[in-house]
């Protein structure tokens, strides 16, 4: 029953703001056009097309009715109050229906298209449509003056309308007036009526409009009146003062520049008025409100006639110079706004993932970054989900359907109780920061989301499969001192021992002292990798292989890498190889390794004539790396190495893993004439058909089952049926760790001549194992007649 009164209310309040507030606005006008009934700004047509662009075209005729109202307090004329009125409405109602017809047609993409759209409208039908209507009205009111009868004394005193004029001068001058209205006042207005979306508005705050800007603006604005005050209109200070106004130009240009949208606008606004005032006003005129004080018989119904102040055809300039001004600054307040908004889309897709919305990894270290310098931060735990079988997704069903299985993770991750940002840092991979105190909490949360995703099935119409995923947490308490990188790399460890664990595949732990401390130290290590890597301190060794294939005089060994630390001292493969594969410096420790032997071999031509195969270990993310291949042509070309003196060996359990990269890198280097072998083989708990899969030389049996040989009838059963399938494949069966003569004789008693380990000789520096005597393997002879004896060399095994 009182939802229709209050709605009519509500319209009639705003029909006599709207009204009251072009009233205003053509007082002001008044006021800074110097008291004449002419003014130099119409803010009548601007509030009518604001106001008819946020409501509606019916809601420009308030702004008429309070723009007639104006004209007949002025003038006490009705004809020129309905000039007035009319003059406010055609215009502002041409314009709208343009654009909304133009909106429709390719709507608006970026804040240039939208002032370009609106500068047109407004200077090209709003302004003309206006100032047609004035041009007209007052050729019509003038013709009436000058007809014989009694004429309006107060509008000829007003010297508004004169007998006689043109209608050329009229229209034109009409037209400036109106434009410099429609391009300085519309903005202020929209940024009162309009929603407050622009964060550099603030109505209750110092970003309504730019202080400095508008105090300058009033100081230049007082010191071209004061100039041309005292100077006087024909003295050589009068001439110059006016120049003053062209500072107008860098001054909204610079508030254009910094400013949003509404506060460049009423900025513009508060610069402009002071400054078209501080001309108008230079000759004596009369007081603010005099027409309407007499219309009203108020307390002004008694003051002096009106006396015109500055010739309207003299001031057109001022009206031009800021619609110059105001123009220019739209446009590059407009240039500015995309600028900012580029600007900010750059550094949202910089910290967002563009797949599922959620932050990247730079995102997700800004974000830790901050939390961490905060100084009322709370405990947080964080979360690592990883979808372990992610990449079958697409394979499997499709790369588009992969994307909508994140998105629908995304979203499940979005949903978690007392979440505090989200993160997508890799394909399948996700960590969520959530507000807990305990590790209890951190757990829960982890076993939540592994519930609901490990086993699911994933069902698209291109296949299916169930997902495996795995969740690492850690607990970071509001004391830990730690920076986001070392906080990132612990979870990034809690989310691989979970992966290594039995189901459920969970594990959470409290980021301790202890933790930080043992990580650092780890990165400290990893450092010393690197630049032991960059700075080329390789070091090779080697271990000497039974072949009885090598011709006399010549030698067959395998290389073993050392790396030299900063002080001098070696670092031995258990302490870099992990180390290196964890920071992904396999690939550039195997492209060193590669090029330092293949360096000493050429500058050692002797040792190189001494040498039967040498073996070269590659590692896994080797194998999958695309350029090696051609990487080691390159190197053997630019030293001058014959193939056929090199065996690269590949791991077993890296070639099952990835198969179709070890099988082109295979057939790369046997195309380039270098030998292969299948190292540490029965670990990768394989089957034989990966033996025929790749076209290899040699099949080295892991020392595992060697050690135990004769102890372990099962590592005998493995050893024999390996030699039989390798013997019928034709590859040549080299036995590793072979460290006593009671399992060299077994092994050769098996068929294994091709032997390996300490009991020929503990790896030595490279240089080295060609000073010791050659061996002599030719003189084994049959199965428990060899004499050998084990090497007496110091230097640790690898």
């Amino acid at each position: 029953m009182t939802a229709a009164p209050s709605a009519s209310f509500a319209t009639v309040r705003r029909f006599v703001q709207i009204a009251a507030l072009a009233l205003l606005a053509c007082v002001t006008a008044h006021w800074a056009s110097g008291g004449g009934a002419a003014l130099l700004v119409w803010p009548a047509s601007a509030v009518a097309f604001a106001f008819g662009w946020r409501y509606g075209r019916l809601w420009t005729l308030p702004a008429a009715l309070g723009a007639g109202f104006w004209g007949l307090s002025v003038t006490g004329s009705t004809g020129f109050a309905l000039i007035c009125a009319l003059s406010a409405i055609p215009g502002a109602i041409l314009a709208l229906t343009a654009l909304t017809r133009l909106a429709e047609w390719r709507p608006v993409e970026h804040r240039r298209q939208a002032i370009s759209r609106f500068l047109l409208a407004a200077l090209l039908l709003a302004a003309a449509a206006d100032a047609a209507v004035f041009a007209v009205g007052s050729h019509w009111l003038g013709t009436a003056l000058a007809a014989p009868g009694p004429a309006d004394p107060g509008l000829a005193q007003a010297g508004l309308v004169q007998a006689g004029a043109g209608l050329l001068p009229v229209f034109i001058g009409a037209w400036l007036i109106d434009a410099a209205g429609l391009l300085i006042v519309t903005p202020a207005v929209l940024a009162f009526v309009d929603d407050a979306s622009d964060p550099d508005a603030s109505y209750f705050g110092a970003r309504l409009f730019d202080l400095p800007a508008v105090a300058l603006g009033l100081l230049i604005a007082a010191s071209a009146f004061l100039i041309g005050r005292a100077g006087g209109p024909t003295s050589l200070a009068g001439n110059w003062a006016p120049l003053l106004l062209f500072f107008a130009f860098p001054l909204l240009a610079w508030s254009a520049a910094r400013l949003g949208e509404r506060s460049h606008a009423l900025t513009a606004l508060l610069i402009a008025l002071p400054l078209l005032a501080s001309q108008t006003w230079q000759t004596p005129g009369p007081p603010v409100g005099v027409g309407l004080g007499n219309l009203l018989g108020g307390a002004l119904a008694m003051a002096p006639p009106i006396a015109p102040g500055p010739p309207l055809t003299q001031a057109l300039w001022v009206t031009a110079l800021l619609v110059a001004a105001a123009l220019s600054a739209l446009l590059l307040q407009a240039v500015c706004a995309d600028w900012r908004l580029a600007t900010n889309r750059v550094a949202q897709q910089s910290r967002r993932d563009m797949t599922t919305g959620l932050l990247n990894d730079r995102g997700l270290l800004a974000e830790i970054s901050d939390h961490l310098v905060a100084a009322d931060r709370g405990s947080l735990g964080l979360v690592s989900l990883h979808l372990s079988n992610f990449e079958a997704v697409g394979e499997l069903c499709g790369a588009v359907e992969a994307i909508q299985l994140e998105q629908a993770c995304s979203e499940l991750l979005r949903r978690q109780p007392c979440l505090r940002f989200a993160a997508r840092v890799a394909p399948g991979r996700y960590v969520i920061v959530v507000s807990a105190e305990t590790v209890a909490q951190v757990r829960a949360i982890a076993r939540e989301l592994y519930s609901q995703l490990n086993g699911q099935l994933f069902q698209t119409d291109h296949g299916s499969l169930r997902l495996q995923c795995c969740a690492g947490g850690l607990l970071l308490d509001r004391h830990t001192v730690i920076t986001s990188e070392d906080c990132l790399s612990a979870l990034a460890d809690a989310a691989n021992i979970a992966a290594s664990v039995r189901d459920p595949r969970i594990f959470v732990e409290p980021l301790s002292q202890m933790m930080i401390d043992a990580r650092r130290t780890q990165q400290g290590k990893i450092e010393h990798i690197r630049e032991a890597i960059r700075d080329n301190r390789i070091e090779l060794h080697a271990q000497l292989v039974n072949d009885p294939d090598a011709p006399p005089g010549t030698r067959s060994f395998e290389l073993l890498t050392r790396l030299r630390d900063r002080d001098g001292s070696l670092i031995q493969p258990p302490e870099f190889l992990g180390l290196a594969a964890q920071a992904q410096l396999s690939i550039p420790l195997d492209r060193a390794v590669v090029r330092r032997a293949f360096e000493w071999l050429s500058e050692h031509p002797k040792a190189l004539s001494e040498t039967w195969k040498c073996s070269i270990n590659l590692s896994g993310a080797t194998m999958s790396d695309g350029s090696i291949a051609e990487h080691i042509r390159e190197q053997r070309a630019h030293f001058g190495i014959p193939a056929s003196q090199i065996v690269f060996e590949i791991t077993e359990s890296e070639a099952i893993r990835n198969p179709a990269a070890a099988s082109r890198l295979v057939d790369d280097l046997k195309q380039q004439g270098f030998g292969i072998a299948l190292d540490d083989f029965g670990t990768g708990l394989a089957t034989f058909e990966y033996l025929k899969r790749f076209p290899l030389d040699y099949l080295k049996i892991d020392g595992s089952f060697i050690r135990n040989l004769m102890s372990n009838p099962i590592d005998e059963e493995i050893v024999i049926s390996t030699i039989r399938v390798a013997a019928r494949l034709q590859l040549r069966t080299i036995a590793e760790h072979v460290h006593s003569s009671e399992i060299c004789e077994r092994l050769r008693a098996l068929g294994i001549d091709r032997q390996q380990g300490d009991f020929f000789g503990k790896p030595v520096p490279l240089a080295e194992i060609f000073l010791q005597p050659m061996p002599a393997f030719e003189t084994l002879g049959p199965p428990g007649t060899w004499a050998g004896k084990p090497s007496t060399a110091d230097t640790p095994a690898s």
